[in-house]
């Protein structure tokens, strides 16, 4: 399960050990500074093969665009986080309104 950006690790933590009655270890995440400040990617590109799933996040402007991430998931982790997502997505909706999709480029 990935861990809502807003949501304090112990209030998650807490109601992962409710909701499943077996706690489960804590796992600390590291990252350097350059990659704690997040990068902004305004276009996305899925690929898959029989063992993998790889998303591409990158930068466009105008005709140039720059790759800043490859994730690499397996077919399962990649089940849970279209999940993940899709719960974000819906309690986003629930608060701020209906996102409606970017145009897809040509």
């Amino acid at each position: 399960m990935l861990l809502p950006v807003s949501a304090p690790r112990d209030s998650w933590y807490r109601r992962t050990m409710t909701q499943d009655q077996n706690p489960q270890p804590q796992l600390t995440i590291k990252a350097s500074d350059e990659t704690a400040q997040g990068r902004f990617a305004n276009l996305a590109q899925v690929a898959s093969s029989h063992d993998a799933f790889i998303i591409d996040f990158a930068f466009a402007q105008g005709p140039v665009g720059w790759l800043l991430s490859r994730i690499i998931l397996s077919p399962s982790h990649a089940k849970r986080f279209h999940h993940a997502l899709g719960e974000s997505l819906a309690r986003y909706e629930e608060r701020f309104g209906r996102v409606d999709p970017a145009p897809q480029l040509q």
